[in-house]
Parts: structure tokens; C-alpha cells; sequence
């Protein structure tokens, strides 16, 4: 195998040696999230898509009168609540993601000065979206996946609550499934889209 064989399948060792600033840097930096940019905004893509899947679930949940005392398909509930802030958290980084995939794109190569800028501001976004917003992705697809587990499950876990997350509650506009899980599918669809595109130019994969 030729050296320029090796380097094919070697991406890391393809980027130090024939990479731009932005490429090098990036593979030799000590990152949490070793992805690349498109990797990245593809994994908020589905992320949000898990979500989508989530909240949509939740709009067939039937009343029971107890721990489930309205319709979450048809009333706003805090579990709908947290699941328009996990979207919210997430829409916002892949917001920031793609400004900054924009960004590389309008003035590749970078300099080594806007290259490292750039690489920390891709780690502070990896960081909200798949920890924060990530953790509150987790708790929202369980508040609404929870009722299909059956009845005692639910009635368990409310009763170690101080109000149930399937009660009503009053907010400025209506906080559905129905209306949250859309926008979810058409953000992770454009996510993935765009990560995926741009995994294309940089990568020619």
C-alpha cells in the first residue's frame, strides 16, 4: 500500500498532511465531541427527529381522570412544556451550527487565529446541544413515551411528584403534540439535509 493509499484511509492523517488550518487543528485538538461540523449538525438532526418521535406519541395518550387528568393531545400539559424547550435548546444550536458551517464555508481556508475562534465555538454549541439540550431531550421523550408503560408505572412516578407532568397548565398559546412534533420533523429533516451537504463538500463522501 502507497503512502497516498494510506492517506485515503487514514482521514486523520490525510487532514494533518494535506488538510487546511481549520482541518489540522481540529484533528489534533482534545475534544469532547471529536465529530466534525456536519457530523454534528446531522447528530442535532437526529436528536430532534428522536423528539419529534417522542412528542407526537404523547398526542394519542388517553385521560385517565387521576395521574393523567386532561387530554395532552388536546391541552397544554408540562410534558408538552418541556418538550417545546428541548426544541427549542436544540433548534438554537443547529441556529448557531449552521452560522458557523456558513461562516467556514464563505471563507475557507481559514486562518489559524479564526480556525481555533471557530473550533471553540463549535465545542460551546456540542456542549449545549448534546448535554444540555440533550439531557432535556431525555426527559421530555420519557415524560411522553412514560404512559405507555401502563398505569402503575405512571401512578408511580406522579405520586413522587408534586404535580403531575400530564396536568394542565396555562401558557400565552397552545403548547400541542400536534403542533410541536412537525416542527421537530421538518428542523431534524433540514438538520440532516444541510450536515450532509456540507459533509459532502468538505469531505467529498
Amino acid at each position: 500500500m502507497g503512502a497516498d493509499d494510506a492517506r485515503d484511509d487514514d482521514p486523520v492523517a490525510a487532514a494533518l498532511t494535506e488538510g487546511s488550518p481549520y482541518e489540522r487543528l481540529r484533528v489534533q485538538r482534545i475534544s469532547v465531541f471529536s465529530w466534525s461540523l456536519a457530523e454534528k449538525l446531522q447528530r442535532v438532526g437526529v436528536v430532534m427527529l428522536v423528539l419529534g418521535v417522542g412528542v407526537g406519541a404523547l398526542a394519542f395518550v388517553s385521560p385517565n381522570g387521576a395521574t393523567i387528568p386532561v387530554d395532552p393531545g388536546r391541552t397544554s400539559t408540562y410534558a408538552s412544556l418541556v418538550s417545546l424547550i428541548a426544541l427549542g435548546t436544540l433548534a438554537l444550536v443547529a441556529l448557531a451550527l449552521s452560522a458557523l458551517a456558513g461562516f467556514r464555508e464563505r471563507n475557507e481556508p481559514l486562518s489559524v487565529e479564526r480556525a481555533e475562534t471557530m473550533l471553540v465555538a463549535e465545542e460551546l454549541c456540542a456542549l449545549v446541544g448534546f448535554i444540555t439540550a440533550g439531557t432535556i431531550t431525555v426527559i421530555a421523550v420519557g415524560l411522553c413515551l412514560l404512559p405507555y408503560l401502563g398505569g402503575d408505572s405512571v401512578t408511580r412516578f406522579v405520586s413522587s411528584l408534586a404535580r403531575s407532568p400530564y396536568a394542565a397548565i396555562e401558557t400565552a398559546f397552545p403548547v400541542l403534540p400536534r403542533l410541536i412534533a412537525p416542527v421537530a420533523f421538518v428542523l431534524a429533516a433540514l438538520c440532516l439535509l444541510a450536515g450532509r451537504r456540507w459533509q459532502a463538500q468538505w469531505t467529498g463522501s
